[in-house]
């Protein structure tokens, strides 16, 4: 079987963008904004009230737009920075178990591999630079 490194860049960037919309859409219209953003103040994330709105909107927005390809790497570079910061000081304080770890350790290695490595082929961006 040939390899296809462009090919599996986009399988991980369309799951980790579905993952991520599903996430933002979850924390916004299931839970709720005040109840995220109580959860985040029991975790001892900072400042919640500032990353509880921000980490669902740039997840319900940058998830659709990663599916697409349309700016993937500042994108995942913006979702694996909120989701380590987000998740490191619960961890620090001892509040996180690994099954709480397991999604954003797969959603953190996802984002960071389409930052370093691209958004893969196809993307939308590759059709709108054809065009």
């Amino acid at each position: 079987m040939r390899r296809q490194p462009e090919l599996a860049l986009a399988l991980i960037r369309v799951v980790v963008g579905l993952v991520f919309a599903w996430h933002g859409f979850h924390k916004i219209f299931d839970l709720g904004l005040a109840s995220v953003t109580a959860a985040y103040q029991t975790a001892d994330v900072p400042l919640p009230l500032l990353f509880a709105p921000l980490v669902a909107v740039l997840e319900l927005v940058g998830g659709p737009l990663l599916v697409l390809g349309l700016g993937a790497r500042g994108l995942a570079g913006a979702l694996a920075l909120l989701t380590a910061g987000v998740v490191l000081a619960p961890l620090v304080a001892g509040r996180l178990g690994f099954t709480e770890l397991e999604v954003p350790l797969l959603l953190l290695a996802g984002s960071l591999a389409i930052m370093v490595g691209g958004s893969g082929s196809p993307a939308l961006k590759d059709r709108s630079a054809a065009a």
